[in-house]
């Protein structure tokens, strides 16, 4: 049976302009007013997941930076899974090696990380990966942007602690994503789907997939799996 969801947010929730969809927020709402644990997973900051988890209707328990970090309810501690050093260092590497060629890169929200480093999709990620082979990192694609964090961190890690401390098997979660960064999460939960917009890798290890795009696609998936609760 089915006790949580632990779903991404861009791509996921959000229409093609990165805009929340409010099918998804009343959908959620519904869930969580009826016991199911909805649990936010993102590549984005603890700052912007803690105000998500208030205004969408969330128990306030979330996972962001990819699963550098994690929170358990709204009165839960900030719990931080990696060391940011080693990326802060791959960072100064790119920066020098792209500054030689006149490209300086953006950094997303970096003064509110505490575990990774996010910065635009303006410079190849296969390039990225190259110039970092061999150093103790893992590089991500989103699809909004490229991070870099200690090898061996993800979402779908995180998620198992966050499972147990939560009271919730991970079998008993349904997980549902877009990009690489939920490929973890998604063979973790005991149901993993994914939503049409999604990249073919996520695709492959769906159980289900959804017919249309973002966060329709994310409604139609919770009405395929929890028509108990939404078809009222």
């Amino acid at each position: 049976m089915l006790r949580g969801v632990i779903t991404d947010i861009d791509g996921t929730l959000t229409d093609e302009k990165r805009r929340l969809s409010t099918a998804a927020i009343e959908t959620i709402r519904k869930l969580q007013e009826n016991g199911i644990e909805v649990v936010l997973s993102s590549g984005n900051t603890s700052c912007l997941l803690k105000g998500l988890c208030k205004l969408i209707g969330t128990g306030g328990t979330f996972i962001g930076e990819n699963g550098g970090v994690y929170r358990i309810g709204f009165q839960g501690s900030m719990n931080i899974m990696a060391n940011r050093d080693i990326a802060v260092k791959a960072l100064n590497l790119l920066e020098e090696y792209y500054a030689k060629k006149g490209i300086r890169l953006e950094l997303y929200s970096h003064q509110e990380r505490y575990s990774d480093i996010a910065f635009a999709r303006e410079v190849p990620v296969d390039e990225v990966r190259s110039l970092l082979a061999g150093w103790p990192v893992d590089i991500m694609d989103t699809n909004f942007a490229i991070h870099i964090h200690e090898a061996g961190i993800d979402k779908g890690k995180t998620f198992h602690i966050v499972a147990e401390q939560l009271g919730i098997k991970p079998e008993e979660f349904l997980g549902i994503g877009d990009s690489e960064n939920d490929i973890g999460m998604i063979k973790a939960a005991g149901t993993g789907c994914c939503v049409a917009n999604a990249q073919e890798d996520v695709r492959n290890i769906s159980d289900f997939c959804s017919s249309v795009p973002y966060g329709e696609g994310f409604v139609e998936i919770m009405r395929t799996y929890f028509p108990h609760i939404l078809a009222r």
